[in-house]
């Protein structure tokens, strides 16, 4: 079984999604704003009750494939947080143009549909 959690990581707002083995496409799950909820109780609620086998995270390289200020901060979520709190293989994904490609509407965020994307590529790589 490979269920996976996929993680588009912004300083305010976390885009989630989920693709189960069982199911061909992943869906968006949650958008969450770490300035009102808990993140880490969130992604251990999520990694339990969906059975999480591997967590999968949108790495921002620059269009030169150079490491930029985001790229540091999703390495210090990955070696603080998530290495620390899951016990699980954490995959990252280049996410370049992901969220740039989504948004469409600035009014709406569409983290978790960045999330998605972050899976559907994993997925036909893998």
């Amino acid at each position: 079984m490979n269920n996976l959690l996929g993680i588009d990581y912004g300083e305010r707002y976390i885009g989630l999604a989920i693709k189960k083995d069982n199911t061909p496409i992943p869906y968006a799950h949650k958008v969450i704003d770490i300035k009102e909820h808990d993140l880490i109780k969130e992604i251990v609620n999520i990694v339990t009750d969906e059975n999480i086998t591997t967590i999968v995270i949108g790495y921002p390289i620059g269009l030169m494939n150079n490491k930029s200020r985001m790229s540091d901060l999703v390495d210090k979520f990955i070696d603080n947080t998530l290495t620390k709190y899951f016990d699980l293989p954490i995959v990252k994904i280049d996410e370049r143009l992901t969220s740039k490609i989504l948004n469409n509407d600035s009014s709406k965020r569409n983290d978790d549909l960045s999330a998605v994307k972050l899976l559907e590529t994993y997925s036909q790589n893998a």
